[in-house]
């Protein structure tokens, strides 16, 4: 008797371009077409839908659309490889793992505060809209974490990208959702702050009490790990043994460290800083580490480069991923999409139509992954659209805000998830294993949050 091969889920990368194949047969099927932008803005003009001419995908866009996804995605997929190696230089200090085996033996191994701590700050980044690129850049010194708390890669991301992306999804203040579409719906910006400061602190709670309870229960049954509980190498368990000589440098270099995301993310709130100033400060911390360090130009010039090459399956998979979007913009399809989404909310009831609103916006997201990017087009027709409904404009907001961050954590369209995972070397189907339950649990707390804020008339 043969025995019976069991399916094995392809990789990542196998996904994505079958993704791209998929879509680019779906722009034979559905219509082109086109709303009409107000002038000098990324606004549509609510009710202008209309179609255009078709132009479906052909072998040749399907081969252009990695060139053109690489090149979509650059900023991000140039930021994933300075952060690989500005990471090692930090790295090869000695000065991350200084400080883990200090912060391991005051903790006296209680993972738990640890790991819950780390999850809330990352939240408050989130929260603050700057938590996204600074979780993809912590990565390397949260698996070196895990691998000694002997947890597994699934943590890694749930503490850093998870976490972060929860508090932007439930954010109150949030300069790239929640302020960006109060303006465009012509409503008082921070208005409506503590209902949803609130929901911000049920999707933290949440997602940390899901994290916590994951590593407790492979903690104690390491068989139940997702991915695999990392294995301690020789070096790892001698570390266990001997705590690594703490000398001021690392003190300093640390303090660098916190002190260049400190000003970063500042520079997000008040200035609007985007992704490619991450990558400048990413490189004032590979530039000043190595000196405080004491290391040559060439031991930094050649830790730099092992650095970047640890993240070229990352870099790289950020680009096939922006391919997907590249083929829709490109066929005139995404605007038929949210046209099509909008209309059965118009025959739902209202309480219910507010539920529509979070779900579309939920779908959606998966052709158009970028938070702003989709406020631009969806806001313009969901604000109108709330009038028509009776429903406010607040409620309107929250189902884009709640619709649009959530998915982020489940599809492969978004292009920093898909770099934390191919940075902590996370499996994508593996990652939906652990993500999409709690992200289920996210959205039926939201579902709740819209229909009692549309009963009690939410302004």
């Amino acid at each position: 008797m043969k025995e019976k091969k069991k399916f094995k889920m392809p990789d990542t990368y196998v996904l994505i371009v079958m993704l791209i194949i998929i879509m680019c047969l779906l722009t034979h099927v559905i219509p082109a077409g086109q709303y009409d932008v107000v002038e000098g803005t990324k606004m549509v003009v609510a009710g202008s839908y209309h179609h255009v001419d078709s132009n479906p995908a052909g072998i040749a866009d399907f081969l252009n659309s990695f060139m053109g996804g690489l090149q979509s995605g650059a900023t991000t997929i140039f930021l994933v490889l300075l952060i690989g190696g500005s990471f090692q230089i930090l790295m090869n200090t000695g000065s991350v793992d200084a400080m883990l085996a200090l912060a391991l033996k005051k903790s006296q191994g209680k993972y738990t505060g640890i790991i819950a701590t780390i999850a809330v700050v990352m939240s408050i980044l989130g929260a603050l809209g700057v938590g996204n690129n600074v979780a993809l850049a912590f990565i390397p010194i949260m698996v070196i974490l895990c691998r000694k708390l002997r947890l597994d890669s699934i943590v890694v991301v749930a503490i850093m990208y998870f976490a972060s992306n929860l508090g932007f999804s439930g954010s109150p203040m949030n300069p790239f959702t929640v302020l960006l579409a109060q303006d465009i719906a012509d409503i008082p910006q921070m208005s409506g702050f503590l209902p949803r400061c609130l929901m911000w602190l049920v999707f933290t709670i949440i997602g940390t009490l899901w994290t916590v309870h994951y590593c407790k229960k492979i903690h104690n049954n390491p068989e139940k790990s997702i991915t695999g509980i990392y294995e301690l190498t020789d070096e790892d368990l001698s570390d266990m043994d001997k705590m690594p000589e703490i000398k001021p440098t690392h003190f300093i270099n640390m303090g660098i460290l916190v002190a260049v995301f400190g000003v970063y993310a500042y520079g997000g709130i008040k200035y609007n800083w985007d992704i490619s100033v991450l990558g400048a400060a990413i490189m004032v911390l590979g530039f000043l580490t190595g000196i405080v360090g004491r290391m040559s130009p060439d031991e930094m010039a050649k830790s730099f480069v092992d650095g970047a090459k640890t993240m070229v399956y990352s870099a790289m998979l950020i680009g096939f991923a922006s391919g997907i979007n590249v083929i829709m913009t490109n066929a005139n399809i995404i605007h038929t999409v949210i046209y099509y989404l909008t209309l059965p909310l118009l025959s739902l009831p209202q309480a219910i139509s507010a539920v529509g609103m979070f779900i579309a916006n939920f779908i959606f997201n998966f052709f158009v992954s970028s938070g702003s990017g989709q406020c631009y087009v969806v806001m313009p027709l969901m604000a109108p659209a709330a009038d028509v409904l009776n429903l406010t404009r607040q409620v309107a907001i929250s189902a884009f805000q709640y619709g649009d961050g959530l998915c982020n954590v489940v599809i492969p369209t978004s292009g920093l998830l898909m770099g934390s995972l191919g940075a902590a070397k996370v499996p994508f189907d593996k990652w939906l294993k652990f993500a999409f339950p709690v992200t289920m649990l996210c959205a039926a707390a939201s579902s709740v949050f819209l229909i009692i804020m549309t009963l009690a008339q939410w302004a």
